[in-house]
């Protein structure tokens, strides 16, 4: 119990410490992450530099700094769309069933059956690619995760005794999804978010590793990993920092959603 709750506080303590690194980098002077000092190439971490320059002599840590800012914003953004999404329909179609519950259950088995990376391409072949455009992307296909699990959780609490008590009130199905059951599914929607961002991040970061983020010379935390693996074996700061960020980053989220999980999915109130 100990461990747990020390875990628990370690990934509060690092989440918290790197939003506030990505809301100050745009205030504090820290070097600019794009521009090149070829008197500083590859300079290992040091006084400095805390985290080395890489290949153009550009500042490691400033750039995994800008590069937490832009994690953040597109799983902030896309992970919010995901759940409030699949929250809605998942709760919908487990409390209504029949026609309700049947085109939900069919979007979910088509997005997927969906080669995600196949979809991101197809987008950005068509409207290339921005913060929205991953935002919009991302969500949009990974609500579905969200969405079965609420629509079982639905299924289960609307034969409690408080959901058949406000519809003997005369509540309408919207009014008991909205004022009964998803309120009391917060702790499930808040492990939901968590589990979420979990697969956004790794997403976004896939993308920008295989090169479909977002393009050169905004740093993020896949695209460094791709362009530190050229020089690995001479370099071995431009994998460590970005891939140290990313794993603790994940870790925290992956430690708060299993905490919320353990706290108990809904309460009957």
């Amino acid at each position: 119990m100990r461990y747990k709750w020390l875990l628990h506080r370690l990934a509060v303590v690092w989440l918290v410490l790197l939003v506030m690194l990505a809301i100050s980098a745009s205030v504090l002077p820290i070097p600019d992450p794009v521009d090149v000092h070829v008197e500083k190439i590859l300079l290992q971490p040091g006084p400095h530099s805390l985290a080395g320059t890489d290949e153009l002599g550009r500042d490691v840590l400033s750039r995994l700094i800008f590069a937490a800012r832009v994690s953040l914003f597109i799983t902030a953004c896309a992970t919010t769309l995901a759940v409030t999404l699949g929250a809605l329909l998942g709760t919908l179609a487990g409390l209504l069933g029949g026609a309700v519950d049947r085109v939900v259950a069919f979007g979910v088995d088509f997005f997927w059956s969906v080669p995600f990376i196949v979809f991101v391409v197809l987008v950005v072949a068509v409207v290339g690619v921005t913060s929205i455009t991953l935002v919009l992307t991302i969500g949009l296909i990974n609500w579905v995760s969200s969405a079965r699990v609420f629509r079982e959780t639905a299924i289960v609490l609307k034969q409690e005794q408080f959901i058949r008590t406000a519809r003997a009130y005369g509540f309408s199905d919207w009014q008991v999804a909205i004022h009964h059951l998803l309120p009391n599914l917060r702790r499930t929607m808040a492990a939901m978010v968590a589990y979420g961002a979990v697969e956004v991040m790794v997403l976004e970061s896939g993308l920008a590793f295989l090169g479909l983020g977002l393009p050169a010379p905004r740093p993020t935390w896949g695209g460094m990993l791709a362009e530190g693996l050229a020089y690995f074996s001479s370099a071995w700061w431009l994998v460590v920092a970005p891939a140290m960020a990313l794993t603790l980053t994940l870790a925290s989220f992956q430690v708060l959603a299993h905490s919320f999980e353990l706290s108990g999915g809904a309460t009957n109130e």
